[in-house]
């Protein structure tokens, strides 16, 4: 599935199948006229096409299953076929692939009762502006007007928006299947665009992201939106925060800040301190974080028992490992003990598709 077409694009007559199978591996197959030189990157790797036929380039993957942006190269300038699945990452358009296997039977889309996904816009107090959030309500959330559900605000990462937990994480497809076993309670899931912008006149587009903002933006307006629409939340037992990459620090700060707000904590590939503040990805030019959010760790089990759950999971080839690894000196250091679980694999849907899986199953069972 892709977030513009529900089924696959298909190549119009004159273009080759994009994606082919032989003897178990997977080949990509693009039609470039005039190329001399056709290639794709997959997180660091860059494979070059062989040609195969006039204008027809073929590669080898270099996996089976699973999700993977890759970045398109004829000659050297980036392009965007529109006859592979396109999401969105790294701030912009991307072609992905997502292939299924025994690997990812638990995200596939089965014949289960489905959930609603709902695009909501609502004013922002904090930016002044228009914003949107993406709302997955369970199945049987209709036919149960009697029933209040929990909450979990669900954050992507760096680069990613308001669409990323289901267009690429199946938050939805994952929460299904679990609940057709009965592996998960029913919640409702809230993901909010955490890319945050604020007018500034000096930009050249007007705006500037600043990820300090989403907090502001979550507790004024997200959640009183949220939980006045929908039959959701309503208190902290019911309500959950959780992030993968620059949203876990964004949940780390709001679970720390605001413990009288959640139950649920889940930190995916991701780290407690604020290490984007005042570092090349900050686009805000903020001084570098003091972290002071964390001194409420001091409390040490004080601290874990304002929470049900406190979850954190990693890739074991994750190259911010070593954040996560220093964070688990930090907790050690104060007594603090949390769900920790590492997975094969790197910073990537991939993984945190596994974290959501695992962390979906333990939540709200109060």
């Amino acid at each position: 599935m892709t977030p513009l077409a529900f089924n696959p694009v298909l190549p119009a007559g004159n273009q080759p199948q994009v994606l082919t199978r032989r003897n178990g591996k997977f080949y990509l197959h693009l039609a470039e006229k005039n190329a001399e030189k056709v290639e794709i990157t997959i997180e660091d790797q860059t494979i070059r096409l062989q040609k195969v036929e006039e204008e027809l380039f073929e590669a080898e993957l270099p996996f089976q299953e699973g999700i993977y942006y890759v970045q398109i190269l004829v000659d050297g300038q980036e392009q965007l076929s529109p006859y592979l699945p396109i999401g969105y990452g790294y701030s912009r358009p991307y072609n992905y692939f997502d292939l299924e296997g025994p690997g990812t039977a638990f995200c596939a889309l089965e014949n289960v009762p489905h959930g609603v996904i709902r695009s909501e816009i609502f004013f922002s107090s904090v930016t002044g502006e228009w914003e949107r959030c993406m709302v997955y309500t369970p199945p049987g959330y209709e036919a149960h007007p009697e029933m209040q559900y929990p909450v979990l605000y669900l954050q992507h990462g760096h680069g990613e928006n308001e669409i990323g937990w289901t267009a690429a994480g199946r938050a939805n497809l994952i929460l299904d299947n679990l609940l057709a076993e009965g592996k998960a309670v029913p919640f409702v899931i809230v993901m909010n665009n955490g890319m945050v912008q604020r007018k500034d006149p000096a930009a050249p587009e007007g705006h500037v992201v600043d990820h300090l903002l989403f907090e502001a933006m979550l507790l004024r307006d997200v959640i009183p939106f949220v939980e006045q629409r929908y039959r959701a939340g309503g208190d902290k037992s019911r309500r959950g925060i959780a992030g993968l990459s620059m949203g876990s620090m964004q949940a780390s700060m709001l679970a720390c800040r605001h413990p009288e707000m959640f139950s649920e904590v889940g930190i995916f590939s991701g780290f407690l301190h604020d290490w984007i503040s005042g570092g090349e990805l900050d686009a805000s030019h903020h001084a570098p974080s003091r972290n002071e959010h964390l001194e409420v760790l001091r409390q040490g089990e004080a601290f874990r028992r304002q929470f049900h759950i406190f979850f954190r999971g990693i890739g074991d080839q994750d190259p911010f490992l070593r954040y996560f690894l220093e964070d688990d000196q930090l907790l050690e250091q104060c007594g603090v003990e949390t769900e920790r679980k590492i997975y094969p694999g790197t910073h990537d849907w991939n993984v945190w598709r596994r974290c959501f899986l695992d962390f979906a199953q333990e939540i709200f069972r109060l």
